[in-house]
C-alpha cells in the first residue's frame, strides 16, 4: 500500500486535460482526508477516507469513505452518504454506487430522497440524474405535508413532481385512505390517478371502488370511470360509466348507465344523466325507479325522476310519460308522486291502472302501501272501474270516488261513494250471460272472489233494471267515459320504455240494430 499527498494528486488530475487526457463530464474529487492505492486488491481504484466529497454535473456527493474508479468515471461510497443537487434535491443512504458516465446512482440502506416538501424513504433506490427519476423496487414510502404513499414498487419524477406506485399501494390522508393496485400521483397538483383496482375510504362516511379515475386529494373531488361505485354510510350506492364526485359536499354528477341503490328503502334508480347527494337524486334519459321491497318488484319509468329525503322519509317524483309495471299491477299517467311519510303513490293527469282483468281510471289515483304491499287504491273524481268478462262484456263502476281494497295483492272489495252507477253482466249457473244489470245510488260496495264479481251492496235508495242482451245496442253496454286501454298497457318491465298515447274513444252513431 502506497500513500501520496492528496494535494499532489488533485494537482495532477486538474492538469490532466493539458496532457491530452479526456476530462469531459468527469467526476471530480474535491476533498478527502486520505487517499491510497491498493494495486493487489483494486489496481484501478483510489481508496478515499474521511469527509470525502465529489462534484459532478451540478451535484455534490458526500460520504465517509469511497472507492474511486477514475478510468470508469465512477465510485462506490460508504457511510453517511449524501447527494445535494441544487438547493431543492437531497438524497441520503448507507452506501452508493455512482456511474458518472450515465449519471446513475444506486443508493442502499436507509435511503431518503427529499425534494422540497416531498420525502421518499426506501431501502433500495436507483436515481437517474439525467431524467431526475428515482426508482425503488423493494418497498417504499413517499410523503408530503398531508399525504403518505406506501407501495412495494414505484418511481418518482422530480422535475414533473410525478410518481407511480405499484403493488399493495396505500395512500393515507387525515380524511381518507386509498388502497390500490396501481396509482399515479402528482405532488404539485395533489391529484392521484387510479390505474387499477382501488378502494377509497372517507373515514366512515363513504367508500369508492374504481379501476380507473382521478382524485384530487386537496379539493377532495374525483372523476371516476369504468363502472366505478360510490357507497354512502346510509346504505346508498351509485355505479355508472362516469361519476363526478365531491367528497366535501357529497354531490355526484353521473353520466351513462347509472344505477343508484338505496339498500335501506329497497329502491333502485336508473338513468343516463343525473345528479345526487345524500338528500336527493335527479335522473333523466331512460330514468327508472325500481322498488324491490316486495317479492314482486315494481318498475316505473318517466322522462325525469326525482328523489328527495324529508326528515326520515323518502319521497319520489316522476314527471311526464310515466309507465309502471309489476306482475299484478300496471299503470300509465303523466306524473307520479310518492310520499314516504304517508306511504302514498299518487298518479296525476289521465292516470290508468290495471290489475289483472280490471282497469281503473279517473282524474287522480292514489295507492297506499302497507309493509311494502299495496293495500288500498283510491280513485278521485270521474272514477271508473272496468272488469273484463270477455272481449265484448265489461262490468263497470262509475262514481265520484272509488276505493279498492287489496289483500295479498288481490282486489277483494270496491267502495263507490257519490253518484254510484254500475253496469254488470250477471251469469246463470252455466256461466252464460243473462243480461245487463244497470244500477244507480249514492253508495255501492262490490265484493270480489278470485277477481270475479261475488255480490253487490247498493244503498241507501238503489234503482236498477235488468235488460236482456238482445234488447241492448252497443252504446247501452258502456258508460260514455269508458275506453279500454289494453293497447297501451305495459306488458313487461322492459315495455315501460315504450312511448304510447292513450286512445280517445270515438263517438259512434247509435247502432239501431239489435244484437242477436
Amino acid at each position: 500500500m502506497k500513500e501520496i499527498s492528496l494535494k499532489i494528486l488533485l494537482f495532477i488530475l486538474s492538469t490532466a486535460s493539458f496532457w491530452g487526457v479526456a476530462a469531459k463530464s468527469n467526476v471530480v474529487l474535491e476533498h478527502a482526508e486520505t487517499l491510497s492505492f491498493d494495486k493487489k486488491q483494486k489496481a484501478d481504484c483510489q481508496v478515499l477516507k474521511g469527509n470525502v466529497r465529489f462534484r459532478h454535473e451540478g451535484a455534490l456527493l458526500f460520504c465517509d469513505s469511497a472507492y474511486f474508479y477514475t478510468n470508469d468515471n465512477s465510485f462506490d461510497a460508504f457511510g453517511h452518504v449524501k447527494m445535494e443537487q441544487g438547493d431543492t434535491l437531497f438524497a441520503y443512504g448507507n452506501t452508493l454506487k455512482y456511474d458518472g458516465n450515465k449519471q446513475l446512482l444506486s443508493l442502499r440502506g436507509n435511503v431518503r430522497l427529499i425534494n422540497r416538501n416531498m420525502t421518499l424513504e426506501t431501502e433500495t433506490l436507483d436515481y437517474n440524474r439525467v431524467s431526475n427519476t428515482a426508482y425503488y423496487f423493494n418497498g417504499g414510502k413517499l410523503y408530503d405535508e398531508t399525504n403518505t404513499l406506501i407501495s412495494k414498487r414505484g418511481y418518482y419524477m422530480a422535475n414533473a413532481h410525478l410518481s407511480e406506485f405499484k403493488d399493495s399501494v396505500v395512500l393515507t390522508n387525515p380524511d381518507f385512505h386509498i388502497f390500490s393496485d396501481t396509482l399515479k400521483y402528482n405532488l404539485h397538483s395533489k391529484e392521484a390517478n387510479i390505474e387499477g383496482p382501488s378502494n377509497i375510504y372517507y373515514k366512515d362516511e363513504a367508500h369508492i371502488y374504481s379501476e380507473k379515475g382521478r382524485y384530487n386529494t386537496e379539493l377532495k373531488n374525483s372523476t371516476l370511470y369504468n363502472r366505478s361505485i360510490v357507497t354512502q354510510k346510509d346504505g346508498k350506492s351509485i355505479v355508472a360509466d362516469t361519476i363526478f364526485y365531491n367528497q366535501i359536499t357529497g354531490d355526484c354528477r353521473i353520466r351513462s348507465n347509472a344505477v343508484m341503490i338505496d339498500s335501506v328503502q329497497k329502491i333502485i334508480l336508473k338513468g343516463n344523466v343525473g345528479n345526487a347527494n345524500t338528500s336527493f337524486a335527479l335522473l333523466t334519459d331512460s330514468a327508472t325507479v325500481i322498488n324491490y321491497a316486495d317479492a314482486d318488484s315494481l318498475f316505473m319509468h318517466a322522462d325525469t325522476i326525482y328523489c328527495a329525503k324529508d326528515s326520515a322519509f323518502n319521497n319520489v317524483y316522476a314527471y311526464h310519460n310515466v309507465r309502471i309495471y309489476r306482475t299484478d299491477l300496471q299503470g300509465k299517467c303523466d306524473s307520479v308522486a310518492y310520499t314516504g311519510r304517508d306511504s302514498l303513490i299518487t298518479m296525476y293527469f289521465a292516470p290508468v291502472l290495471w290489475h289483472e282483468n280490471s282497469q281503473i281510471s279517473g282524474s287522480r289515483i292514489q295507492m297506499h302501501i302497507d309493509s311494502s304491499s299495496i293495500d288500498r287504491i283510491k280513485i278521485q273524481e270521474n272514477a271508473l272501474v272496468a272488469m273484463q268478462e270477455d272481449t265484448l262484456h265489461f262490468n263497470q263502476l262509475l262514481g265520484r270516488e272509488v276505493t279498492g281494497f287489496l289483500e295479498k295483492n288481490k282486489l277483494y272489495r270496491i267502495d263507490v261513494k257519490g253518484n254510484a252507477e254500475s253496469r254488470f253482466f250477471p251469469r246463470d249457473k252455466d256461466s252464460l250471460f243473462i243480461g245487463m244489470n244497470k244500477t244507480a245510488s249514492d253508495y255501492m260496495t262490490i265484493y270480489l272472489k278470485d277477481n270475479k264479481l261475488d255480490r253487490v251492496l247498493i244503498y241507501p235508495s238503489p234503482s236498477g233494471t235488468l235488460s236482456p242482451l238482445a234488447n241492448l245496442v252497443h252504446e247501452d253496454m258502456f258508460f260514455p267515459q269508458f275506453v279500454w286501454h289494453e293497447d297501451v298497457r305495459p306488458k313487461s318491465k322492459d315495455d315501460i320504455y315504450r312511448r304510447t298515447t292513450p286512445p280517445v274513444r270515438e263517438e259512434k252513431k247509435t247502432d239501431k240494430k239489435r244484437r242477436k
